[in-house]
């Protein structure tokens, strides 16, 4: 069964990818109009990006926060350029997001052309991943769209072997948000040894100037900062049914980050299975598929991204639905598109239910449902990704 007309031509294909992200961008600005005088935020984070950027003066040197040094000081900067006023904040914020989205469009596309020789795919899966972003209402919610972006620019360029420039966009991400660490085991088997280590000393190199700098200057709350995000307890995973939290992910009273002291204090249950325990075992499983794959080509190097997205998901004591937007590009570029389409579908549906419906209505009962069935959709990611590079990679003779 085919989805498409497989005799168009290729400029029209051309055409139709290059107007996504413009019409993502434009209908964006329309909804934007139609919600804002009702309730733009949602049941997203907004608000808690203004609270935390209304406390005076600046992230690291008056208050610690949790974000990582470029996100905290984009807000801020947001809100400095708004002069507090919310109704601006948010539409910058907004016009941030927004344009994130429309760009990450454009590098779907031009990832996919590199692994489907059909230009008809590469245009139904653009389509596809257009019309997911445009609906689904974690990509105007929450900043995550923006690193996703980040991360398929990431890709791109890797893709290109614009090895510097990977290295820099690596580094920008990391400081925006921790995620894009995960890619690091990816790139290791896509590209040569030396390479990798170019990619790393520029990205990591970044990061430990950007926080060596911070921590120089305001020891106590860049040290509070980096302990905020391991000092959590769990939340919305396995994990957290065996601690006994029925929480969601929101973080500690707003006023508390004036104090570093306060970094230690507990708001739930310890763990009852020790996170470093879990994570030798995860960490373990990924240093074996490490071994056993040994090289990647370009399709596997993002089926290998993937793989390691779910080692870390299962083993982390948190989950936010908003996630789920760094593994839907993966899937709608390397599973066929019946399977990827159901699968991004249950997933988004899953989580929604999830967040807002039910626990944006304190109703933890439904909790075990959805961390069960979010298991068994990542566990099934999982192993279709494993058997599907143990069963190609070794018949490619290059990565080309």
């Amino acid at each position: 069964m085919k989805f498409y007309n497989s005799s168009s031509l290729n400029s029209k294909n051309i055409s139709t990818v290059e107007i996504l992200p413009i019409l993502f961008f434009g209908g964006r600005l329309l909804f934007y109009l139609a919600l804002f005088p009702t309730d733009l935020h949602g049941m997203g984070d907004f608000p808690n990006y203004f609270s935390v950027t209304s406390l005076h003066g600046l992230p690291f040197f008056n208050y610690w926060t949790e974000y990582p040094p470029l996100f905290a000081f984009i807000i801020e900067a947001i809100h400095i350029i708004s002069q507090g006023n919310q109704f601006l904040f948010d539409f910058f914020l907004y016009i941030l997001i927004t344009t994130s989205g429309a760009i990450s469009i454009w590098l779907f596309s031009r990832i996919a052309s590199h692994l489907h020789t059909n230009p008809n795919d590469v245009v139904f899966t653009s389509l596809l991943y257009f019309g997911i972003l445009a609906f689904i209402s974690y990509s105007w919610w929450y900043f995550d769209l923006v690193v996703v972006c980040i991360i398929l620019m990431t890709i791109h360029l890797l893709l290109n072997k614009k090895e510097k420039s990977v290295g820099l966009w690596l580094g920008i991400g990391i400081l925006a948000k921790w995620f894009p660490l995960i890619l690091f085991p990816a790139i290791f088997l896509f590209t040569e040894k030396k390479k990798f280590l170019k990619i790393s000393l520029i990205a990591i190199g970044m990061v430990v100037f950007v926080w060596g700098c911070l921590y120089i200057f305001s020891p106590e709350l860049t040290l509070a900062s980096l302990k905020s995000q391991p000092s959590r307890n769990s939340w919305e995973t396995i994990w957290a049914l065996i601690d006994g939290n029925l929480v969601t992910g929101a973080f500690i009273p707003l006023e508390d980050r004036l104090d570093p002291s306060l970094i230690n204090q507990h708001y739930g249950n310890s763990a009852k299975i020790p996170v470093w325990l879990t994570f030798v075992f995860f960490s373990g499983v990924g240093i074996f598929l490490m071994k056993k794959i040994k090289n990647l080509n370009k399709k596997n190097m993002i089926s290998f991204m993937g793989i390691t997205w779910i080692l870390f998901f299962l083993w982390s004591p948190g989950w936010s639905p908003q996630w789920i937007l760094y593994l839907i590009p993966l899937i709608l570029l390397t599973i066929p598109i019946h399977k990827g389409l159901l699968t991004v579908f249950l997933l988004s549906l899953i989580s929604l239910l999830e967040w807002p419906v039910f626990l944006g209505r304190q109703l933890f009962e439904g909790l075990l449902i959805f961390i069960i069935f979010r298991l068994i959709i990542l566990i099934f990611l999982l192993t279709f990704w494993i058997k599907d590079i143990l069963e190609k990679v070794y018949a490619i003779p290059d990565q080309s």
